[in-house]
């Protein structure tokens, strides 16, 4: 072996074990990273979402803001010309779609989206998918890699993976998350997590 490929090799395995200190070992494992995303209450994240339909494929940017029960998404560029909102908390819900004078309301986001956009998603739950997390509220089938991080969920019939995770602040956050099911394919590539607590 020549001097040159003797440092090429340690300089690759430098690499790979400084890569590998990097990758999240929490106290108890999957169940310790996983019980961590539940004191994450409050977040921003920001991105690029897609939609395919089986009628349509859109594309747009959404910014999602979550403080505990209270949640604001705001999704410019698709669903028509201007940018859609939804919001809320835990006893009512808003919804705003291009051209509409005034939003509409009802008791549960969901009831929303099925009455004005005809998906059936549950979007009370996504607040756990979208860190990487199982919802609490109905039960699923989990897949996790060896550090312990969501590698695909199956949950109310959707099947959601995960890839490209970073650390932000005490947190390890997923980049991209795939969901499809119910003829609906949702991408929502991340561009910035903004963690606050």
């Amino acid at each position: 072996m020549t001097i040159k490929t003797t440092l090429t090799t340690l300089l690759l395995l430098s690499l790979l074990s400084g890569c590998s200190s990097l990758l999240p070992q929490p106290e108890g494992g999957k169940q310790g990273l996983q019980s961590s995303l539940n004191n994450l209450q409050q977040w921003q994240v920001r991105g690029k979402l897609s939609v395919t339909s089986p009628d349509d494929s859109v594309t747009g940017y959404l910014t999602w803001e979550q403080d505990k029960q209270r949640y604001d998404l705001f999704i410019s560029g698709p669903f028509g010309s201007g940018a859609s909102r939804l919001q809320g908390n835990a006893r009512q819900a808003e919804l705003t779609l291009p051209g509409w004078d005034k939003p509409q309301r009802a008791r549960t986001p969901e009831q929303l989206m099925l009455a004005h956009m005809g998906w059936n998603f549950p979007v009370t739950d996504i607040r756990y998918w979208v860190k990487g997390q199982p919802s609490p509220n109905a039960s699923a089938s989990s897949e996790y890699d060896e550090n312990g991080l969501l590698n695909r969920l199956q949950q109310h019939g959707w099947d959601i993976r995960y890839s490209r995770y970073q650390q932000h602040g005490d947190y390890w956050l997923p980049g991209l998350i795939k969901i499809s099911g119910h003829d609906f394919r949702f991408v929502f590539s991340i561009k910035e997590w903004t963690v606050n607590g």
